[in-house]
């Protein structure tokens, strides 16, 4: 039942394990990404308040990963038999 509710509404179920990703990323607020007052840092090297893995960037790329692993949730059973 669960399987079919994700075949028929893959885009609402990526964009609520997406929302619940980006809501866990926002509330942990790796220093990574952040500086020490919260405030997202700049896409740069070289400097102490840049950083390589801007939020946006992880943004996109979480976005995608989480489409892909629910398209292959959905097509996984296809190709085992």
């Amino acid at each position: 039942m669960l399987r079919l509710f994700i075949v028929n509404n893959i885009m609402l179920v990526s964009l609520v394990i997406f929302l619940v990703l980006f809501a866990i990323l926002l509330a942990t607020k790796p220093t990574l990404m952040f500086d020490k007052n919260g405030k997202p840092r700049e896409f740069g090297i070289g400097y102490k308040n840049k950083t390589i893995l801007p939020l946006w960037l992880v943004v996109i790329i979480l976005a995608i990963l989480v489409y892909f692993c629910i398209l292959c949730y959905v097509n996984y059973n296809k190709y085992v038999a």
